[in-house]
């Protein structure tokens, strides 16, 4: 979401709404008023989860011009979004090219024109993909009241604009020559992830200790300490007060939170650790996302590789190491392999080898 916004302030698209639910406070808690990021953020909350339709006609008060309607958990950059600003028409859906298309809405276009928007084919297909970032005039807000609820009971606003192209209202389409990426499941995160370092400036803010080697683009923040002998690849975002090392190696793709500490001879590659958590000495974490406030002890191994992921009952096939919620705990020696998936609150003890979901508040053994 900082992504998000930092790419709508470069575009002097400086007052947000934010319409937050569950977990607000963390949201809340972050952006603050979003001064830090040259925008004015006032929070919105949407204390049911009712849809896209629903949470934008909440901010229908605060709307008396043009607006642009963007997605938190997308990743878009300031291009993307200057190609939505500037594009012609007053309803236009921000667009791109794919060649799958299954899991989301696909649009069919005569010129610039949307004709339809076929939701989820739920098949392999090439076409134009709806990325869910739009610009509307205030217009939109009174069609609100007339979308449908959908077979999840939620109001969509795709539905919406669908009830405008089938009402015969000009609505357009802009092919975006920027970055769009969605994270649909957790470990797509890994890929929104890479796609947001590679648009990162190098910065290095915090200490390098002697013997300590940096090469390509690496973002080090105020406070942490990169201890000697450690060798990171860029890029790699590394937050606020972190500790570091020594002899600790982060190859590309990863990001590191704030206040987090590694220790000594651990390795980290295409990763995601999140603020407050503890990696202890002599780990290697691969293709992993590691929650926030966890703690993993010595020589914790997250192994990689194709797997097939229960969700929902519904399998699918996923690449990635593991995944933890918030607050888990994880001994020494231990082993995850491909596809592993830990709850929050979770307790794995020392030496176990685990796989597949683990539930909210479990205890291993």
């Amino acid at each position: 979401m900082e992504h998000v916004i930092l790419a709508l302030a470069a575009n002097d698209v400086k007052e947000l709404y934010v319409v937050v639910g569950y977990q607000k406070e963390r949201t809340m808690n972050h952006f603050e008023d979003g001064v830090h990021y040259g925008v004015e953020i006032t929070y919105i909350e949407q204390k049911e989860l009712l849809g896209t339709a629903h949470a934008l006609g909440m901010a229908k008060p605060f709307i008396d011009e043009d607006f642009l309607v963007v997605n938190g958990d997308n990743l878009i950059d300031e291009r993307s979004v200057s190609d939505l600003v500037s594009a012609d028409g007053e309803n236009v859906i921000l667009a791109v090219l794919r060649s799958h298309t299954g899991d989301y809405g696909v649009l069919t276009m005569e010129q610039q024109r949307v004709k339809k928007i076929i939701e989820k084919p739920g098949r392999p297909c090439s076409g134009i993909l709806n990325t869910g970032a739009y610009k509307f005039s205030p217009d939109i807000l009174d069609e609100i009241h007339r979308t449908p609820i959908s077979e999840r009971g939620s109001y969509d606003l795709t539905q919406t604009v669908s009830q405008m192209i089938d009402d015969g209202k000009d609505v357009r389409a802009k092919i975006a020559e920027g970055v769009w990426s969605d994270a649909i499941f957790s470990w797509d995160l890994l890929k929104a992830n890479s796609l947001a370092l590679s648009l990162m400036k190098p910065k290095i803010s915090g200490e390098l200790e002697d013997w300590s080697k940096i090469r390509g683009a690496v973002e080090i923040g105020e406070g942490s300490v990169v201890r000697s002998g450690c060798y990171i690849t860029g890029p790699v975002s590394i937050g606020r007060n972190c500790d570091i090392g020594p002899n600790v190696t982060v190859l590309p793709a990863t990001s590191i939170g704030e206040s987090v500490h590694v220790g000594s001879n651990s390795e980290l590659r295409n990763s995601i650790v999140m603020n407050g958590t503890r990696i202890g000495s002599g780990a290697i974490i691969s293709d992993s996302i590691i929650g926030a406030s966890c703690t993993l002890g010595d020589q914790t191994i997250t192994e990689t590789g194709a797997a097939i992921v229960d969700i929902e009952d519904e399998l699918y096939r996923a690449e990635f190491g593991a995944i933890l919620a918030d607050n888990d705990i994880v001994g020494s020696r231990v082993l995850m392999n491909s596809g592993t998936l830990v709850g929050t609150d979770s307790r794995v003890g020392s030496a176990a080898s685990i796989r597949g979901w683990i539930d909210r508040g479990s205890k291993v053994i």
